[in-house]
């Protein structure tokens, strides 16, 4: 039974969540990280305080003078064992959050060189020896199925999506960061991180290892204990950074995080939005179109690419800073002591003092005069930062969704089908969303193709009265596309269709069909975008206001053509 549910979770889990799971891969997480790091420690200045911070760090060159490794056993153990578990930054930044839930679960397996988390990294790197990125989620999935049950879960890598800057840390709290530094109390601390967001996730985490790196400085008279406590900050900011460069994924800008919405839309959204990109604008005042998974290390995107690696060596520098400042001064981390205790001091106490978000994309819908005081909000600004007028649109298009659909008798009053449909759209086989030379969508087409499964339920035209007069049933299965055509920037004339086959049984027969369709969308048209209406007056508007016609034919071997028309309501999901 045990292993029909694993199956059955596997299944889940490839259907509905982005390839890679998550925002960027394990290869594009350890090239940022590792890339982020080299950088880092070569711009630590020649002094005395430098050198011990290396010293503890252990660094090695990496193989062909790759990256820094370093050993992340925090427990004693022979010079063979320490050999094994030398890591680079860049895999910390790989397996966090998307393979491993906490730090404490990442020593311990990193403190056991036959954990499964190096079968996990031997994985990875076969397959980036081979030419991609990372290793395909089925095999993880077999290799680790805690890998799925995080990816189900996976909630806190995004943005909340239309709640403005200050809002994504509306849930900080700087009792966490204690915790945190507990390991009795660390899973209860990362249960309540994990409903949160990548913003939260990565500030919070980050203050953690700050405060390490902190009290590692202080510690001159015992070297072993500062090398331990400046490996906890080098884990923690691990994690964190993985958090922070998922905030540069576009893919994880636009979505709803809640369990429901990643099982229905989260995955087609976070693909579309992360292959077709989406305009962003950070507090130094750049607007650039941002991108998500596999587009890292594109030329194309190399000013996207720098950003990122800024982020992440801004983010290690700040654990150079608590240390230093610690080691001239004795004193505990002044970042922590200097946090307001009132909740919208706080929030931007560190929206201003973190160097990296500075540079991570503002959340959509944000206040930009409470984030440029001292810089003119443009109107480029302000158009950049709106909600996304095609969101909902989009989600329409490529989103899963239920179909509920009333046919009638057509054309024939003696061939005829009629009956209820329950359809389910789900999955994008390929899709085009552009934009004219203005940036608008006028004289644009646009068209999306998908799945759909259907079941009806009805009755069959007279041909021989006393055969029909039984229900007669219809599964389905086949393949849904919209056209669309803009005739400005909010009307457009949809023409959308079925191609459908499968069987139908009743009247003491059961036989093959085909049933082709296609009809018109008429809502843009009429001015009315129920896309953007709320679920309670989206649903009776269409079925007040039907705005889906479609004609269709039931094919089958034995009998003449039936035709019906119809009306759809579409629940986006």
């Amino acid at each position: 039974m045990m292993k029909k549910i694993s199956i059955l979770v596997l299944v889940v889990v490839l259907l509905v969540l982005p390839s890679g799971v998550f925002a960027y891969n394990y290869g594009e997480h350890k090239l940022i990280g590792d890339q982020a790091f080299t950088k880092f420690i070569s711009s630590l200045q020649h002094t005395s305080a430098a050198a011990t911070f290396r010293s503890l760090l252990n660094l090695k060159a990496g193989k062909a003078g790759g990256p820094y490794d370093f050993p992340m056993s925090l427990k004693t153990v022979n010079a063979a064992v320490e050999e094994k578990n030398r890591i680079s930054y860049g895999t910390l930044n790989g397996l966090s959050g998307d393979h491993l839930r906490d730090p404490y679960t990442l020593i311990e397996f990193l403190s056991d060189s036959s954990s499964a988390v190096y079968k996990i990294i031997t994985l990875h790197e076969e397959y980036i020896a081979a030419g991609y990125s990372a290793a395909p989620d089925g095999k993880l999935v077999k290799l680790d199925f805690g890998y799925a049950l995080l990816a189900m879960k996976n909630l806190s890598h995004f943005y909340q999506y239309g709640k403005p800057f200050q809002e994504q840390l509306h849930a900080f709290d700087k009792d966490v960061i204690g915790q945190c530094q507990r390991p009795e109390l660390a899973r209860q601390a990362f249960t309540r991180l994990n409903k949160t967001n990548a913003i939260n996730m990565y500030v919070t985490l980050h203050l953690v290892a700050m405060d390490w790196a902190a009290q590692s400085g202080r510690l001159k008279g015992n070297p072993e204990q500062a090398r331990t406590l400046l490996m906890f900050a080098l884990l923690f900011n691990g994690f964190a950074d993985h958090f922070l460069e998922d905030s540069f994924s576009s893919g994880h800008l636009v979505v709803k995080r809640t369990v429901a919405a990643s099982v229905v839309n989260n995955k087609a959204l976070h693909d579309f939005y992360s292959a077709n990109g989406t305009m962003v604008l950070n507090r130094k005042a750049e607007i650039w179109k941002a991108h998500g998974d596999g587009t890292f290390n594109k030329p194309e995107f190399i000013k996207e690419s720098a950003r990122v690696l800024e982020a992440v060596e801004l983010s290690l520098n700040d654990l150079w800073i608590a240390y230093e400042n610690a080691a001239l001064t004795g004193r505990e981390s002044d970042f922590l002591m200097r946090i307001p205790e009132g909740k919208k001091m706080q929030e931007n106490y560190l929206l201003n003092n973190l160097p990296a978000l500075k540079l991570v994309p503002i959340p959509y819908n944000s206040d930009l005069p409470s984030l440029f005081e001292n810089t003119e909000v443009t109107d480029s600004m302000k158009k950049t930062n709106q909600i996304l007028p095609y969101r909902n649109f989009v989600r329409s298009r490529i989103g899963n969704s239920v179909v509920i659909g009333i046919n009638g008798p057509s054309f024939s009053t003696k061939n005829y089908y009629r009956s209820f449909d329950f359809r389910i759209n789900a999955g994008s086989i390929s899709n085009r969303h552009t934009f004219n030379s203005k940036g608008g969508k006028k004289g644009v087409w646009d068209y999306w193709h998908g799945y759909t499964v259907a079941y009806s339920w009805g009755e069959t035209g007279p041909y021989r009265d006393e055969f029909h007069k039984g229900a007669t049933h219809q599964f389905r299965v086949g393949i849904r596309s919209n056209f669309d055509y803009w005739l400005n920037d909010k009307k457009f004339i949809g023409i959308y269709g079925y191609m459908e086959g499968g069987i139908q049984y009743g009247n003491r027969e059961t036989s093959p069909i085909f049933v082709p369709s296609a009809g018109l969308q008429l809502g843009s048209l009429l001015n009315i975008n129920y896309y953007n209406m709320p679920g309670w007056l989206r649903l009776p508007a269409q079925y007040l206001l039907p705005l889906k016609f479609r004609q269709g034919v039931v094919l089958t071997v034995k009998h003449p053509p039936k035709y019906f028309y119809g009306f759809e309501m579409d629940f986006v999901l």
